[in-house]
């Protein structure tokens, strides 16, 4: 019987696409942060990440060590629309391709399962595996009760910072001193933050080492 890998699917898609007054612009710019994300963290990454149906897209990665550096990249390409994410956990059933798409397995259909939750309970990113979900619902919940709180420029400091900029990179590319960027990352609580999603991050793998 041949042995199925276990991967981490993710899917994204465009909050409020339909009503977006630059589809053109935000096409040019999702693209952009894909192609940015496929070279930058091409050593986490099993498939491409490529655009599907709309504004949809979707890769797959071997680990989840620079998941929300991913997300966060693709994040601030898409400013300033928002972004939702489904993250499924589990085997991939056929041959892998070099790109994200032709594929099937449980990956992809949980990472189905987790962006259509997400849509209907209006967070920003879901996590499905096929053992425990509560932790990852947890997270998400009050991910998405956080984020919804932040300014507009709350939340583009804080991608920023999220993809991996210092500080000072950060303020250099707003515009803006690095104290106003420490003030906005005060405010928006980033550092608790950022320490519930290390947690987050470490669920995921454990799911992807345990098997879904």
């Amino acid at each position: 019987m041949m042995k199925h890998s276990n991967y981490i699917a993710v899917i994204g898609d465009v909050v409020g696409s339909r009503i977006s007054g630059d589809r053109s612009g935000l096409q040019e710019r999702l693209g952009s942060g894909l192609r940015d994300v496929n070279a930058a963290f091409d050593d986490a990454i099993a498939a491409e990440f490529v655009l599907t149906v709309g504004d949809e897209f979707q890769g797959l990665l071997n680990t989840a060590g620079t998941l929300e550096l991913i997300l966060a990249t693709l994040r601030t390409h898409a400013f300033p629309a928002e972004l939702r994410f489904g993250v499924g956990v589990g085997p991939l059933e056929t041959a892998l391709r070099s790109q994200a798409i032709g594929m099937d397995g449980r990956c992809f259909h949980n990472a189905r399962k987790a962006i259509e939750r997400a849509a209907e309970r209006r967070t920003p990113v879901e996590v499905q595996a096929d053992g425990e979900k509560s932790p990852f619902e947890i997270y998400s919940l009050l991910y998405g009760v956080i984020r919804s709180r932040w300014t507009t420029r709350q939340r583009e400091v804080v991608d920023l910072s999220a993809s991996g900029l210092e500080g000072r990179e950060v303020a250099e590319y707003l515009s803006i001193t690095p104290s106003a960027v420490s003030q906005h990352l005060k405010a928006a609580g980033a550092r608790k933050l950022r320490a519930a999603t290390v947690e987050w991050r470490t669920q995921i793998e454990r799911a992807l080492l345990e098997g879904g």
